[in-house]
């Protein structure tokens, strides 16, 4: 481990919140200024309004917002750096489908890497809503959830065609195509309770859908939320019934 490095999990030691810890671990890692920079001179927003976020468990990202309408994210680790090109992908596959918005996406290049820019929809992600915003849309939510993982469940977009299992069967009730990380990635409206647009696509594969639920739901239980996950099952399953007959 060298210097740097050292010195960095010593202060990050006697930092209490993981999230903060894990906010300031990323900024005294890497060089923030110059990420903004690249996307300030790209945008031609020199005088733009910055927000900077790191991906959560593990400094993965950095993602760039400038005036609340453009996002760069930058892969941070070389374990990540195809991320931009599959996320991509995937958000291309399945934007003609989704009943939610995914936002369109250009690959840029700096210093070797690919970047991934967006478009930047304001709102908030169930990890940054509070119990109470979430139980007053929370029908609403679940419904929007469940027309969403349906949707892209059934979808065969001819694009992604060569990433399904070799013996992947035809889609079934919770199997198919499925984002595989839904628990913090969709923004919703915290005024309305609409989901604006869902986000992070570089996990999403042809699978079984019950273990990620799963996590979801132990994540929004930490919350005491567990039960939109509950109601978006229910209503996918009669999302689903209602197709079959």
């Amino acid at each position: 481990m060298g210097l740097k490095q050292t010195a960095v999990n010593i202060v990050c030691g006697f930092i209490p919140g993981r999230r903060m810890r894990h906010r300031v671990r990323t900024r005294l890692n890497y060089d923030i200024q110059k990420y903004i920079d690249f996307a300030r001179r790209h945008a031609r927003r020199a005088n733009a309004r910055v927000r900077t976020y790191s991906g959560h468990g593990g400094m993965k990202k950095i993602i760039v917002v400038l005036d609340n309408k453009i996002a760069y994210k930058f892969p941070l680790v070389a374990a990540k750096a195809d991320t931009p090109r599959r996320e991509k992908m995937f958000a291309d596959a399945f934007r003609g489908v989704s009943p939610v918005h995914i936002p369109e996406m250009e690959i840029l290049r700096f210093e070797g890497m690919d970047v991934l820019k967006y478009e930047f929809l304001p709102g908030k992600t169930l990890a940054e809503m509070d119990a109470k915003t979430i139980a007053l849309h929370e029908d609403k939510i679940a419904s929007q959830l469940a027309a969403f993982i349906f949707s892209i469940g059934r979808s065969d977009p001819a694009a992604i065609r060569h990433l399904k299992p070799a013996d992947a069967g035809a889609p079934g009730m919770f199997y198919g195509w499925y984002h595989n990380d839904i628990g913090g990635n969709f923004v919703v409206n915290p005024e309305t309770g609409d989901i604006v647009a869902f986000i992070d696509w570089e996990s999403a594969a042809y699978c079984d859908m019950h273990a990620d639920l799963m996590r979801a739901r132990r994540f929004l239980d930490k919350k005491g939320m567990g039960g939109l996950i509950m109601k978006t099952v229910f209503e996918y399953i009669r999302l689903y019934q209602d197709a079959a007959e």
